[in-house]
């Protein structure tokens, strides 16, 4: 008999656990950098910075294996820095951000040093003054290195790759501030796959000089990324207790049929259903942020976080808290957006 309860009893936790799923949504970013509206005429400057460490340019990786390139360009450096701060000035006016856009790869002599400190407002000024414009966009320093690899066990074909590591900053000359400085490291790695992962055996992997160019163009890229709004796939999290109004809820999320699982759900909702009202109220949350209604939202995790805080329930608190600031968030991208 004792045995017999226990499998009953195991077999209803088992039946009656709540499940939590995952709701992908597209949500719509404003740009990182918050530059000032009336900017219309940009700058892009090297700083010409090298860390006093940085002395890879003309060598490579072999297999592991340290060594000097032969034939290497002298001006390596330059060809590289120039390409990335081609591509973002290509990007920033493929978008419009900007009226004019121009480039300075050598107003700083080369320098180098173990610490790199932001320019100062004088010399960001100064700059503004003698380039014309109202935008400083600075790449601070830039480093890559290459490396290349035979076949293995792991990896049964060729490959290589390149790192790169861009430190860039923006200044605003007239308000006298530094809005960002950003370190960005990024691999960039071939070895005959493609995005499926299926291998073609006639690709031809980018030899190391047009590797370190194609790399340099993407440091370019992603920065200019910074600047633009964009979609950005997220994950919204819901819960699904034993109960048939909560299952029939799930059918109507997956529909995406938020009022009728409004509906369900508000039938849990009171105080006098207990723990099941904190699935409630949080599914709520995420019913009314799907149809855009962001106060009614907020007033529902409020509700929730106020019967999880009665009964202490920890994990129920860490997800809306959680929530909480994702639902924040969002409303203040949405702000900026509108502005």
């Amino acid at each position: 008999m004792n045995r017999l309860i226990l499998w009953t009893i195991l077999l209803l936790s088992t039946v009656s656990c709540t499940v939590y799923k995952d709701y992908p949504i597209e949500i719509y970013k404003p740009g990182e950098i918050l530059y000032p509206a009336n900017a219309e005429n940009v700058a892009i400057v090297y700083r010409n910075f090298k860390y006093s460490s940085d002395t890879l340019i003309h060598y490579f990786q072999d297999d592991f294996r340290l060594k000097k390139a032969k034939n290497d360009p002298k001006n390596l450096d330059s060809i590289l820095v120039n390409l990335s701060m081609s591509e973002l000035a290509k990007n920033l006016k493929e978008k419009n951000a900007f009226k004019e856009i121009r480039i300075f790869p050598e107003l700083f002599e080369p320098h180098t040093g173990d610490k790199l400190p932001a320019l100062n407002m004088e010399m960001v000024q100064q700059l503004a003054r003698k380039t014309n414009t109202d935008l400083v966009i600075s790449l601070e320093t830039y480093s890559c290195f290459y490396s290349e690899y035979s076949t293995t066990a792991e990896m049964p074909t060729k490959s290589n790759e390149v790192i790169t590591a861009a430190v860039w900053a923006v200044y605003s000359p007239f308000e006298q501030r530094l809005i960002e400085r950003k370190t960005m490291i990024d691999t960039i790695f071939w070895n005959g796959y493609d995005a499926n992962g299926n291998y073609n055996r006639k690709a031809k992997l980018p030899p190391r000089i047009t590797a370190l160019k194609i790399a340099s163009q993407m440091v370019g890229e992603n920065y200019s990324k910074r600047f633009f709004a964009s979609w950005e796939n997220v994950n919204r999290m819901y819960s699904v207790p034993p109960l048939p109004d909560f299952a029939m809820a799930d059918e109507y999320v997956q529909k995406g049929d938020w009022d009728n699982a409004i509906m369900l759900w508000k039938r849990y909702a009171d105080d006098s259903n207990g723990k099941m009202a904190i699935n409630a109220r949080y599914n709520l949350a995420l019913g009314y942020e799907m149809k855009d209604d962001f106060e009614t939202a907020e007033k529902w995790l409020n509700a929730a976080l106020q019967i999880a805080t009665a009964y202490n329930s920890k994990e129920e608190l860490k997800m809306i808290f959680k929530y909480q600031q994702l639902l924040a968030k969002r409303k203040k991208d949405i702000l900026r957006l509108n502005q």
